[in-house]
Order: structure tokens, then sequence, then C-alpha cells
């Protein structure tokens, strides 16, 4: 997981569009950290505690850095007014649509009339995530054989895809790909027939 840490900040660091994550990317970076913290804790030798410590705070730097660089390019990308063309981690989704809600809102406030009361941006989001987690469901598939991208449902686009790749799809893209023997369902057992 390090080595896709890394790689990833470099090439965020040295690109100027955003690069592709996986839908699991940062619940898979949270595990692999608290991991590590543990390690270090329970470590009771001094001198490896301290390596275990400086390691785990290079590691949270990146971390760190690579969030600011992602979520400055997704701001630019909703500034734009340009569509994502490449898979995000689920939090980056999340944070894509609610910017796109609030920078929507806030335009409208800039162009309407001075009496026009504030708008609740809160409430704008709350509806939008109600309306967003009833229209979609996302299954967890394990591809089996090569495969090119994909527009799923939800408008994100997916892949390609690797054999042995681990992957969440909206339900319907993910039953496509399991029902042509591309994937196996993973969550889902009575997708395969």
């Amino acid at each position: 997981m390090i080595d896709k840490i890394f790689d990833l900040w470099k090439r965020e660091r040295e690109g100027t569009k955003i690069s592709p994550m996986s839908i699991d990317f940062y619940s898979v970076m949270r595990d692999d950290l608290k991991k590590r913290t543990k390690k270090a804790k329970e470590q009771i030798n001094p001198l490896i505690k301290t390596v275990l410590e400086v390691h785990l705070g290079r590691i949270k730097f990146v971390v760190n850095d690579l969030i600011k660089i992602r979520s400055m390019k997704i701001i630019q990308l909703v500034i734009r007014g340009d569509e994502v063309k490449v898979n995000l981690a689920r939090e980056e989704i999340n944070f894509y649509q609610r910017l796109k809600a609030i920078y929507s809102v806030y335009r409208k406030e800039i162009f309407s009339p001075k009496d026009v009361a504030y708008t609740d941006i809160g409430k704008i989001l709350d509806e939008e995530s109600d309306e967003a987690g009833d229209s979609i469901e996302y299954v967890a598939i394990r591809i089996v054989k090569k495969t090119k991208e994909i527009t799923g449902l939800d408008g994100n686009i997916y892949g390609p895809f690797e054999p042995e790749d681990v992957c969440l799809l909206p339900k319907e893209n993910a039953i496509g790909l399991v029902r042509r023997d591309i994937a196996e369902d993973i969550a889902l057992a009575e997708i395969k027939m």
C-alpha cells in the first residue's frame, strides 16, 4: 500500500490532471495506517520504535499532501465546469458532487437580486445525498478478464481493469460484468446464475 501511496503522490505532484484512483483507496489506506500506528505503539525496542514513528510521520505527510493536491485539482474541475473523466475514491466523488452543488448555489446567489433570501446549502446537500443514496446501490466484484473502461450508471468511468482487480461498481454494471463472465461477485452471491 505504501508504494501505491508514494507512486500516486509523485504522479499528482508532477501532473496537472487528476490521476485515477480506486474507489476504496482511502479506506484501504486508513486500515494500513492503523496497523502501522499500532505496530509502532506496541514496539518495545526504543530504536525500532523511533524508526517506525519517523516512517509513519513521513507517510502521514505524503498522505496529507496527496489529499491537498487532489482536493485542489477537484476544486479546479468544479470551477472550470469540467466533468471528472477518471475513477476517484468514494470520498472524492462525494466531495466533487457536493462542491458542484455549493458552487452552483454560490454563482446563483451572486447573480440574483439582493433581496433574494439566503440559500441554505446544508439543505441542498442533504437533499442531494438522500436522492443519490436512494438511486444507486454499489457492490464489490473481482475482475477475472482484462477489460476496457466502462461508464457506470452513476456517470463515473471505471477501469480499465486487469484480472484480480477488485472494485466497487453500481449494482447494475456489476451484474452485467458477472453475467458476461468478466467478473466474479464478492458481495452478492445471487448475481451469478
